[in-house]
């Protein structure tokens, strides 16, 4: 999805351009019309969008069926009921409400104004995503809860990862969509609520995964050695050497020390370097090798490149003859 910002002050519009970017719905103003008025900023990465949703007062939204993703929406102020086929939660900062594709949903609040950020991650990235993490098959729709803590525990840890996205709505096409950052945030946003939120998989996700062979570990290292250029994923790792993602991860702690996409972002630095020593600094900054090697913070590449290398990037780039 393409970066976008509405403002309406006409209902029927807003209801239509919202519905183009979330789902079709029916909005009802339970306030003074000629007071009305909604917003909406959103960004899409891969199957991921999200969106700050705004109204000046009381609405009430009725969708059908969502069909073809999951959505959670977490206030950033205020409250919001909502109800999700017979479940009733009531939204607010510190609790996420989580809807299904095969549920018909309705929300009602913004009786002060404010704002909600709005996620919705389509249904086959989930159950695929799902079916990679456990190794088995995932006849969806997955039964997520309807209510997720994002205040404490692993809600929050997810939460603070998934806001992160906001960065996009205001920069669409800056460096979070850069394909080497996009393709794994996405996949990690997917993993990350799939280990928050309960779900009827959620005991085979923390038992334990089967040890895998060194042989493949061996194999997954001589991949990204080979192809750091690519903007793997944790699954795509796994799918290509014939194992699950946990036990990927569980082989990478074992035999490596660090999970695969650390052991990754490490391969990438040491060809970040490779090229700051190689490059004309009358031609190249670093900014630019930073972001080719999906480093999109240049205070934490630089932290980063000066604990491995005594040095900073800059004084690496300027010290070639």
């Amino acid at each position: 999805m393409p970066g976008i910002s509405i403002e309406t002050r006409d209902p029927e519009e807003a209801g239509a351009l919202c519905g183009e970017v979330y789902f079709p719905h029916r909005l009802t103003v339970l306030h003074d019309r000629r007071r009305f008025r909604m917003s909406l900023t959103a960004a899409g990465l891969g199957p991921v969008a999200i969106g700050v949703l705004g109204y000046a007062g009381e609405v009430r939204i009725e969708t059908g069926e969502l069909a073809t993703s999951y959505e959670i929406n977490v206030p950033l102020a205020g409250r919001v009921h909502t109800w999700t086929g017979s479940e009733r939660v009531l939204a607010c900062p510190d609790t996420a409400a989580v809807y299904r594709p095969d549920g018909c949903s309705t929300l009602q609040g913004w009786s002060g104004g404010g704002e909600l950020v709005g996620l919705k991650i389509d249904r086959r990235a989930v159950e695929t995503g799902l079916a990679d993490l456990i190794d088995a098959p995932v006849r969806g729709p997955v039964a997520l809860s309807p209510v997720l803590d994002v205040g404490r525990g692993a809600g929050r840890q997810w939460w603070t990862l998934a806001r992160s996205l906001l960065t996009l709505i205001g920069d669409p096409d800056g460096p979070l969509a850069r394909p080497l950052v996009a393709r794994p945030l996405a996949q990690a946003v997917i993993s990350g609520l799939l280990h928050a939120v309960d779900h009827p998989y959620r005991a085979t996700l923390a038992a334990d995964p089967p040890s895998p062979p060194p042989a493949a570990i061996r194999k997954a290292v001589d991949l990204l050695e080979g192809e750091p250029q690519t903007p793997f994923t944790v699954v795509d790792i796994a799918r290509s050497v014939g194992l699950s993602a946990r036990s990927l991860q569980e082989g990478f702690a074992r035999h490596v020390g660090v999970p695969p996409m650390t052991y990754l972002r490490q391969v990438r630095l040491r060809r970040a370097h490779a090229d700051l020593v190689a490059a004309d600094p009358a031609r190249c900054g670093v900014a630019e090798v930073a972001a080719r090697w999906g480093f999109t913070h240049l205070g934490r590449f630089a932290a980063t490149y000066r604990q491995h290398y005594g040095t900073s990037p800059s004084e690496t780039l300027r010290s070639v003859d």
